[in-house]
């Protein structure tokens, strides 16, 4: 069904007189939500008081997020307490991915640009400030029915006949604004500015997924409620449930003044189901029905879930990121003595939510990049092990790939260079294999695995010897199908069993303490550094 929305210009503080109208207007037009573009309160004054005492009805469910100025004091205090601030009124944080009782997709990005943080995110969540890195963060929500942001992107008048108000300063847009919008491709923009301003609506380039369709994105911004030019500050519209791709465009509409840009797959570093520390739950419903795969607003694996622990993540890159797991098998004393003084038991995750990389889109050789990152990724922490250790370890990175998975990633764990040689860790994966009546391991690397059906997949890398080199790799794939119930702890079941850390088989046993995860993030991020090709 149809929803209705109204969207709000900067209240600042200005919330008896508001919500007043709202109230009016909701009482003949029935919205589904509103949404507050810009800063919601002033100060910490007597309308937050008459607020929190409920002394001024909010009339419908109300979503809020930073804008140009921090958070009341007493507003935070209510946020950090997970206390209700009143009655219809949600803060939606700072960076997050929001799907609605309506099933309506809001994408967020408040407050503006920190130019003094070069990458990661920001820490602070009340603050009216943000990195390119929280934008970053967003692009695995893949789409977006609504994107609200405090600030313009860059370009948007490109290509447009739609001028600003005679004396209106135009906000300056912000290129990392402009790419999220690309990425997500909205059906509507939101943001806020001293005036009102609507461009002509804009497609986004059809991908070979589906040449015939160009997503339309409308741009809004809205000026300030009392504003002395009596622009716009409340916008409503009805958001249809689904959109005809291939529908003929609106009169005027134009190219999407982001052409040039790339499509959006690219991020900059941050501050699992499996080892990461975190387990998607699929349980049934009251009927007895699967619940569907949970989103990327909702997977422990995606950068735009804003439950995200992202103290554990090290860098970022184009299409991968990589972390460290969270409950290691390896810790910081395993191999200490070899010169590693962290985990390295790492975790390297494609940005895009899919099952497996053969079903990444097709868009901008998006698989390929993504696979060939990964294995970037894979060849930097061998180097750092090998380095770490005078190549006494080697490493074990093994995959699970399923068409029916979450959200595919690889784990990486070191090995004393002695068990590889010998061929110990090799034997190790057969004989466990055999004894689950598993299929037998093929000597074979499927690549990124197009039509090759479920796998389990490791790479067993032996470090460089006396003479040098790179070492050398010796890839293992054991293929089955839907009739096997595959064990997903099964590397690491076989992987503790060899370096005697059987009482580390379940990473829920390991889970360490956040202060000790952050020391443990230190010290690998130090060890890395110089094998970093993110930085």
């Amino acid at each position: 069904m149809a929803a209705k929305i109204i969207v709000l210009g900067d209240v600042n503080g200005q919330l008896q007189t508001v919500f007043s109208k709202v109230s009016s207007l909701h009482a003949k037009n029935n919205f589904s939500l509103a949404l507050v573009a810009g800063n919601l309160f002033a100060e910490d004054d007597n309308a937050v008081s008459d607020l929190i005492a409920e002394k001024i009805s909010i009339p419908l469910p109300t979503y809020f997020t930073v804008g140009t100025a921090p958070l009341p004091h007493r507003i935070i205090e209510k946020i950090e307490k997970d206390e209700e601030i009143c009655p219809n009124l949600h803060f939606l944080g700072k960076r997050s991915t929001t799907k609605t009782s309506e099933g309506i997709k809001i994408v967020i990005l408040g407050g503006q640009l920190d130019e003094l943080i070069v990458g990661g995110l920001s820490k602070e969540q009340h603050l009216p400030l943000h990195t390119v890195g929280d934008a970053k963060a967003l692009y695995g929500a893949n789409s977006a029915d609504i994107l609200l942001t405090t600030s313009w992107p860059a370009s948007i008048r490109k290509g447009s006949q739609i001028p600003v108000p005679d004396g209106a300063i135009e906000p300056a847009g912000q290129e990392h604004i402009a790419e999220l919008c690309a990425a997500l491709k909205p059906r509507y923009h939101f943001s806020s500015s001293s005036f009102f301003y609507e461009r002509e609506p804009f497609f986004h380039t059809p991908t070979s997924d589906t040449p015939d369709e160009r997503p339309l994105t409308r741009f809004i911004s809205l000026a300030p409620h009392g504003n002395s030019n009596k622009q716009k500050a409340l916008y409503a519209f009805t958001l249809q449930p689904t959109v005809d791709g291939a529908a003929v465009l609106p009169v005027g509409t134009t190219a999407s003044p982001f052409m040039s840009r790339p499509n959006g797959k690219k991020r900059q570093a941050l501050d699992s189901e499996g080892n990461h520390g975190y387990r998607n739950k699929r349980g049934r419903g009251n009927r007895g029905q699967r619940q569907p795969p949970p989103g990327p607003d909702t997977c422990f694996f995606c950068l735009s879930n804003p439950n995200l622990a992202t103290h554990l993540i090290s860098s970022i890159g184009d299409d991968a990121y990589l972390t460290i797991a969270k409950g290691p098998l390896t810790t910081s004393t395993t191999n200490a003595v070899l010169g590693v003084d962290n985990p390295a038991h790492a975790l390297i995750i494609p940005l895009t939510h899919s099952p497996t990389i053969a079903l990444i889109t097709e868009e901008d050789n998006s698989k390929e990049k993504t696979f060939a990152e990964m294995n970037r990724f894979k060849g930097a922490l061998e180097a750092m092990i090998a380095k770490r250790s005078g190549n006494r370890l080697g490493a074990v990175t093994y995959e699970i790939s399923k068409g029916n998975g979450v959200h595919t990633h690889w784990q990486f764990i070191p090995m004393p260079e002695e068990l590889i040689r010998k061929g110990l860790v090799e034997a190790a994966f057969r004989v466990e294999a055999e004894n689950l009546k598993y299929p037998e391991f093929v000597v074979r690397d499927p690549g990124i695995g197009e039509n090759e059906g479920d796998f389990f997949r490791i790479w067993i890398w032996t470090p460089p010897n006396e003479e040098g080199g790179d070492g050398s790799t010796r890839c293992l794939t054991l293929p089955f199908d839907g009739s096997l119930r595959f064990s997903l702890q099964f590397g690491r079941i076989v992987l503790a069993k060899l370096l005697g850390l059987e009482n580390r088989i379940q990473w829920r046993d390991c889970v360490q303490s956040v202060e000790e995860e952050k020391k443990d993030i230190e010290a690998f991020k130090s060890a890395f550094k110089e094998f970093d090709f993110t930085l």
